[in-house]
């Protein structure tokens, strides 16, 4: 059964509105087109310190099957604060279940990378902090070296998107997960934007690939912007410079995307 486009976004958004935050987007062309490029701006269903060990491992093999994005960027998870003023000093992670804990060693900026252990596989481990639940976020963290501070790279966020989905689409109810697999999944929908937080508030981004330009949509509290990762017509390779309010101007400038011969050698 094929559903009209405004019957998906109107089911998505009565559905999911519980869960996720909606915030209106400029889009272009006429009034009627405006109100149904409706948009779902995804938010994480809970802000989780302990997570199953086996459902981190998903975040794994998602890596592994969707490398082609960043090829040159490692795997790493992120632990963040859910308020500004939190820090993570004294923070610690164990690999947690009946008899076992294993260390998990965090970076000073909340860095931290998972392997696969049998031990805690089959012992059905807990990733757990020392902390409060519900005081900590995690997310993926892919970075292709070389890049400055405030460039992006949109292969390595479609990478962060694929890690995410996959070990949070358990976690939604059978209704909002198939009605995100219904709408192409939130890493490939046009239907649904998934934005990307920054610790500084947003001034400006701009997505450039060869002499192609876009002004990427900034939310209107400054602090995410939403990249088009469902639009094949900007490549991997794009490259988003994000411009901060506090600074008025771009950090470093973004390095010209390499061609695709460059990515091929």
């Amino acid at each position: 059964m094929h559903f009209p486009r405004f019957c998906l976004l109107a089911s998505l958004y009565a559905s999911l509105l519980p869960a996720m935050a909606q915030e209106q987007a400029a889009a272009p062309g006429d009034a009627a087109s405006q109100e149904m490029q409706q948009i779902v701006d995804v938010q994480s269903t809970r802000d989780p310190d302990l997570r199953p060990y086996r459902t981190m491992l998903k975040g794994l093999d998602a890596y592994a099957d969707h490398q082609r994005l960043a090829p040159g960027a490692p795997l790493r998870f992120m632990l963040i604060p859910v308020t500004p003023q939190a820090r993570l000093d004294g923070v610690t992670l164990h690999l947690s279940a009946d008899n076992l804990s294993i260390p998990v060693p965090l970076a000073a900026d909340g860095g931290f990378t998972l392997s696969r252990d049998k031990t805690a596989y089959d012992a059905n481990a807990d990733l757990v902090s020392n902390k409060k639940r519900d005081t900590l976020r995690w997310r993926a963290d892919i970075h292709t070296p070389g890049l400055p501070q405030n460039v992006r790279r949109l292969g390595d966020l479609r990478l962060e998107c694929e890690i995410r989905w996959a070990v949070e689409q358990d976690e939604l109810s059978f209704v909002r997960r198939n009605l995100f697999r219904l709408a192409g999944g939130p890493c490939h929908s046009s239907l649904i934007h998934v934005p990307f937080p920054v610790v500084h508030k947003l001034l400006a981004v701009q997505a450039r690939s060869g002499e192609r330009t876009l002004d990427i949509r900034v939310t209107q509290d400054r602090q995410r912007f939403v990249p088009p990762l469902h639009d094949l017509n900007w490549d991997d390779n794009t490259l988003l410079t994000l411009t901060y309010a506090d600074d008025g101007k771009m950090a470093g400038a973004a390095p010209a995307a390499p061609s695709q011969a460059a990515q091929r050698q």
